[in-house]
């Protein structure tokens, strides 16, 4: 039966696609996740940074009086 191997052949075909669109959005996910936690981590250096300024400039200014 011809068909039923075609059927077959169609069904895999589709279940790799799934996996396939399943790995895809995992990824898609991960590397999200990664800029994000990135984004985050730049946010929080360069508030420390502002926050290392400031402290130095009031460390200066009582020094000052």
């Amino acid at each position: 039966s011809n068909l039923g191997l075609n059927r077959m052949t169609k069904l895999a075909h589709a279940k790799a696609e799934e996996t396939d669109i399943k790995q895809t959005a995992e990824l898609d996910f991960e590397m999200e996740k990664s800029y994000l936690k990135k984004k985050k981590e730049d946010e929080i250096r360069l508030r420390l940074d502002e926050f290392a300024k400031e402290l130095a400039l009031v460390s200066k200014m009582r020094k000052e009086i």
